[in-house]
């Protein structure tokens, strides 16, 4: 009895009510067309009886079709009332339609048989099992109530009579009745013969049916939930990673200007992430009053996993520059330290430069890192392809190499990482560094912020609708000189 009482309960739980409450009344618009289509069958079935075209009595015809428009014209308004928004009204949409579909068949008999199939797949649609199964059920007392009506009422059919002894019937339309009946056919006969011989075989027929639509609704059900399961599940990743792009975002210096006491040199920087989080990260802060220590980096990978070591990597790399050292000697260290515990195998490419502010001497170390771009002398920007160390994170014991860059008043300095030159457009053709330097150059002397704009807007126009690859992370530093 619990196992019976647990098929037919509403099948859902209080956290996917509301999913199965919009489904339900998407089902009720469903049945309100349904509805509307037979109501539209109905009254062209009245109309060709009135032509002669359909045999059926006519004044059980006209009765058949007045009750069905007004059986009909209950769902309907019920739901133009409520605007389908009630869960209670497939009871009376689908038991209503159930109810005329029976009345049709009593007259037409064997004629509109698949129109009892209706109300059972129908009910499928609101993911009920429990309803579908108590539609079959009442299905089936209906198809036998039709065919004991369509023996008294209905159309005959000789198929389902017993055998007339010498008798032999000869005769059209309206005029069958009357002859089976003056033979002596017994109704009790014929209505056992017609429950034997039709209404069984149809009862094994819509027996599968039934089967396969109480197993529809259980699959849409369960999709039901597994959809809503899944949605839940994306929205509380989606939170997380939003949560994450946040922190990401306050681990980098995003307020600007920033150093607005400071007019020995002005800086900007952007990073545009592929996904919500990324591995490209930036950082710039000043060591003591006279030097400002710039960084910029790509770690291997994308996501989650490589923003984790993109945080882990900058606080190392920050903690050990406030120590001391030059960049060689920083970029070693932090290696060292990753390396002692880098199961995950990632490692990131490095360019380290710390800026002696009175005089505009860089001292830089590039770890496997794109090479920067300088412009000098109120020229145009020019690569500097200077030596690129092992990146850090590859192996431990991992030496790093010193050198000079000096900037005058007016000189600026462009890093960014590989996100740029590798954008790909929708032929998978790549930026390319040749098009990032011209982009530098559409106004060279323009402010940071303007250069890096420049650039990324003929990336974006380069690369069209093509999805983003990788990250697009750029810094601009623009030496003023002292006073």
């Amino acid at each position: 009895m619990n196992r019976i009482r647990e098929y037919f309960k509403v099948y859902e739980s209080k956290e996917t009510r509301e999913v199965f409450e919009q489904n339900e009344y998407e089902a009720n618009r469903l049945s309100y067309y349904v509805i509307f289509a037979c109501a539209a069958i109905l009254i062209i079935a009245w109309v060709l009886n009135l032509l002669g075209i359909f045999t059926v009595a006519r004044n059980r015809m006209n009765i058949l079709a007045l009750s069905g428009v007004v059986e009909f014209a209950v769902p309907v308004t019920l739901y133009l009332v409520f605007k389908g928004r009630k869960r209670w009204l497939k009871y009376v949409m689908v038991i209503t339609l159930l109810v005329v579909c029976t009345q049709l068949f009593g007259i037409l008999n064997h004629n509109v048989i698949l129109i009892m199939i209706l109300p059972v797949l129908l009910s499928s649609r609101y993911f009920s099992k429990g309803f579908t199964a108590m539609m079959a059920i009442l299905s089936v007392l209906m198809i036998l109530s039709g065919s004991i009506l369509s023996v008294h009422f209905g159309i005959i059919d000789l198929n389902f009579y017993p055998v007339i002894d010498n008798g032999t019937v000869i005769t059209i339309e309206d005029g069958l009745r009357a002859s089976v009946t003056a033979l002596g056919v017994d109704l009790g006969r014929a209505t056992k013969s017609m429950i034997i011989n039709g209404f069984l075989p149809r009862l094994l027929v819509f027996t599968v049916i039934s089967f396969i639509a109480v197993y529809i609704a259980k699959h849409g059900h369960d999709m039901v939930l597994q959809q809503d399961k899944i949605s839940r599940a994306t929205a509380i990743v989606s939170a997380e990673l939003n949560t994450a792009t946040q922190i990401q975002n306050s681990m980098v210096p995003n307020i600007f200007p920033a150093f607005p006491e400071r007019d020995e040199f002005d800086i900007y920087a952007a990073m545009y992430t592929a996904k919500e989080v990324g591995g490209d990260f930036y950082d710039f802060f000043l060591v003591d009053e006279s030097h400002l220590a710039i960084v910029i980096a790509d770690v291997s990978g994308k996501g989650v996993p490589a923003a984790l070591f993109m945080m882990a990597s900058k606080i190392l790399l920050n903690d050990q520059t406030l120590v001391g050292g030059t960049p060689a000697e920083i970029l070693a260290a932090v290696n060292d330290r990753i390396c002692s515990n880098n199961k995950a195998e990632m490692f990131v490419t490095i360019w380290l430069g710390i800026l002696d502010i009175r005089t505009g001497k860089i001292i830089a170390s590039n770890a496997g890192h794109e090479y920067p771009v300088i412009r000098k002398d109120s020229g145009q920007y020019e690569l500097l392809k200077d030596k690129h160390g092992f990146v850090v994170g590859g192996m431990e014991g991992v030496m790093y190499r010193n050198y000079e860059i000096t900037l005058k008043k007016g000189d600026s300095l462009f890093l960014y990482t590989d996100g740029i030159p590798e954008a790909n457009n929708a032929d998978k053709e790549q930026f390319g560094t040749d098009r990032m330097v011209s982009a530098l150059n559409i106004d060279p002397a323009a402010a940071p912020e303007e250069i890096l704009s420049n650039v990324k807007n003929e990336v974006q126009q380069f690369v069209g609708d093509a999805e983003q690859f990788d990250d697009l992370t750029m810094l601009c530093l623009r030496y003023n000189g002292t006073a």
